[in-house]
């Protein structure tokens, strides 16, 4: 008979992004070894999320889906705090969201989701609970249930929590009273995933009697399947063309500086670099490229489907990501979209601390430059280079971070899980 496990994810497909992958190829994968899924998720239609329908297609048509409905009274309470703001001011409303609701905004959707949960733990048979974070107020769900089922309870930790550097707080009183939660659910749990080594690192030093060997480190990846029929070719339009996938924020990853590198080179190259970004902004862009006069230098995609982004990845020349190493927790964070980076195999402009998780994939992997943000001749040397052509990397051991394999890791957590929760 099927093992069966009951997921809680807020981000599900249709809604897109990041977030949303790694439960998706997880279910995707282990649907094929003979598991048996019911996902909790929220009910997103009253949310401005991206939308990606594709994503729908790695679902076995076993899995069940259950959209639990968000309070509208929840949404209501944070647009009263956000309304009068303007439209790209992103960084004020999430800063009034994180003053309000510590650890985060999502926590009232606990309280239609726990109903429906226990209402499935009940009717049906399950052999363990998996719960994906963020948003951090699962990760405290996660540490309820840990004490209150009699079945095993995963948390999956996405990215860092108070260490996250795009986690905002507002005052020191804030990062106190979310850092003691985090502490406190995680002492908790009894079996842990995280994608970040670092993080096991900081509950190691912070939590007493912490159980290392009941976590696992799973990072995030691709599906090699994404790529098997994407178009080859290059955009042929005499530039050289690099390309940042993701969302800017104004507090850690602002393309200021690589603006500036490219602003600085036209004088030499003669407007030969085209920078792409595909993805969402929460700042003024048009206004930052006019400051630079990159008019000619910048393109943007804004917000496409996952396969379609893939697709312009591939037409690239080199690819980008930005962490501000100002900010003393860029060190613990690398973002999904490198991993796909690096299954593309195209050179990558590391804007990044220069130690760090990031930095220590780039050059494990020999696929690319790790270059301080801050660093704007560096910025510019690298990128003449590379339009020279003179760059010789070498992707190394790329495949260890495909799902399948990462799949079967998650699978070693849960049938552990499962059997340890027997005696």
């Amino acid at each position: 008979m099927a093992k069966r496990c009951l997921i809680i994810s807020y981000y599900f497909p249709p809604v897109g992004g990041g977030g949303v992958q790694r439960i998706v190829k997880l279910i995707k994968f282990l649907s094929q070894s003979g598991w048996d899924f019911t996902i909790l998720t929220a009910d997103n239609d009253i949310v401005s999320l991206p939308k990606d329908a594709s994503f729908l297609k790695d679902i076995d048509n076993r899995t069940k889906v259950i959209r639990i409905p968000i309070s509208r009274t929840n949404v209501q309470s944070n647009s009263r705090y956000t309304s009068f703001l303007p439209d790209k001011s992103g960084f004020l409303q999430r800063w009034l969201s994180a003053f309000f609701y510590i650890p985060d905004i999502r926590k009232g959707w606990l309280k239609s989701l726990h109903p429906v949960l226990m209402d499935e733990i009940n009717i049906n048979h399950y052999d363990c609970v998996l719960v994906t974070a963020p948003p951090y107020s699962l990760a405290v769900y996660a540490a309820q249930l840990t004490d209150q089922l009699s079945i095993p309870v995963i948390l999956d930790m996405r990215d860092p929590w108070t260490t996250n550097p795009y986690k905002i707080h507002p005052t020191p009183y804030h990062h106190y009273k979310d850092l003691k939660i985090e502490l406190e659910s995680i002492s908790r749990i009894k079996f842990g995933v995280s994608a970040y080594e670092s993080l096991i690192h900081f509950y190691r030093a912070k939590i007493r009697n912490f159980e290392t060997a009941l976590w696992t480190v799973i990072p995030n990846g691709f599906d090699e399947n994404d790529f098997r029929s994407l178009p080859n070719g290059s955009l042929n339009n005499g530039k050289f063309n690099i390309a940042f996938s993701g969302t800017f924020y104004s507090h850690i990853n602002p393309p200021l500086h690589i603006f500036k590198a490219i602003n600085k080179l036209n004088e030499k190259n003669r407007e030969k670099i085209l920078f792409h970004h595909i993805g969402d902004s929460q700042i003024n862009l048009p206004k930052l490229i006019a400051k630079y006069k990159l008019k000619n230098n910048v393109k943007l995609w804004g917000y496409l489907s996952h396969k379609k982004c893939l697709e312009k990845l591939n037409q690239m020349d080199a690819l980008c990501f930005i962490l501000d190493d100002r900010n003393r927790n860029s060190i613990n964070t690398i973002g999904g979209k490198v991993y796909e980076y690096l299954r593309l195999k195209k050179p990558i402009l590391a804007l990044a601390p220069e130690n760090g998780e990031a930095a220590d994939l780039i050059a494990s992997t020999q696929s690319g430059e790790v270059i301080s943000p801050q660093n704007t001749d560096k910025i510019c040397e690298t990128l003449s280079r590379w339009i020279l052509g003179k760059n010789n990397y070498k992707y190394l051991d790329v495949d260890r971070y495909n799902r399948e394999k990462q799949a079967r890791q998650f699978l070693q957590v849960m049938n552990r899980a499962c059997s340890r929760d027997q005696h």
